[in-house]
């Protein structure tokens, strides 16, 4: 009977424990926890969770910052065939993700992207012009790569060099400050005026989705927070129909 009790109370805690390991963080910032089980199969990635005595709710992609799942973080970003998640193996200013390559399963593609939204896949046969090319913006990394000092088997030293040259060269640099202007002088007219296109559309696939991530937009924008590529991603495929071509054209108009 003891026995029982005792592996009774292992399994229960064992579950207890896989609910508390893994989690999401959505766009808004919130963190939730449960048993995370990504959906990244077909061209909609989401990523589903079950906190602890609740029902499963599934996330679609755009509302998701990143997970932890099975002792990895992923994040959404735009490789070779558009946005999907990614699996981070060095973050920085330069980072380095491994992602499931078209009509893969498995995280066998290598990633590259800088802070400025710039990214590359890691090349093959064409590695040392295409690493050279893209940090070329440190010339002591891109040097080393040229003369064979550094070479695919060194890529996460690459990245690791390539960040601290980086790093010195921001400390180097004295900033420049510059204002931003108060909160009330920021023009979202034009988001706005997308907003009440939207309500006043009669309800459509997508409709509340694309409502919060307007006002998701909104906020970054007054609070002179970037706004997410995969955020204006998503609300493109959301309004995709032609009644708001025009006001959601004049509202991208303002981040870019």
């Amino acid at each position: 009977m003891q026995s029982l009790i005792l592996t009774a109370s292992i399994i229960f805690l064992s579950s207890v424990a896989s609910f508390g390991q893994d989690y999401i963080v959505t766009i808004q910032g919130d963190t939730i926890k449960g048993n995370v089980k990504p959906l990244t199969y077909g061209p909609d990635k989401k990523v589903q969770v079950t906190e602890p005595g609740k029902k499963k709710v599934v996330y679609p992609f755009f509302k998701v910052k990143s997970f932890f799942f099975d002792g990895d973080t992923y994040q959404p970003v735009k490789g070779p065939d558009g946005y999907t998640f990614m699996k981070v193996i060095k973050s920085g200013y330069l980072s380095l993700f491994s992602f499931q390559q078209k009509d893969q399963t498995t995280f066998d593609g290598v990633f590259l992207t800088k802070r400025d939204g710039t990214g590359m896949e890691v090349p093959n046969l064409t590695f040392k012009k295409g690493m050279k090319n893209f940090l070329e913006d440190c010339p002591s990394v891109a040097g080393k790569i040229e003369n064979d000092k550094l070479n695919k088997r060194d890529l996460h030293q690459i990245v690791d060099e390539y960040n601290a040259c980086i790093d010195k060269e921001n400390t180097a640099v004295e900033p420049t400050v510059v204002a931003k202007p108060p909160q009330s002088e920021i023009n979202t007219s034009a988001w706005d005026a997308l907003e009440s296109k939207v309500k006043s559309q009669p309800d459509f696939a997508g409709k509340d989705d694309a409502l919060e991530m307007i006002s998701e937009i909104k906020n970054k924008i007054a609070t002179s927070q970037k706004v997410p590529n995969f955020l204006v991603e998503g609300l493109k495929s959301s309004l995709n129909q032609d009644v708001f071509k025009v006001e959601l054209e004049n509202a991208l108009k303002e981040i870019n």
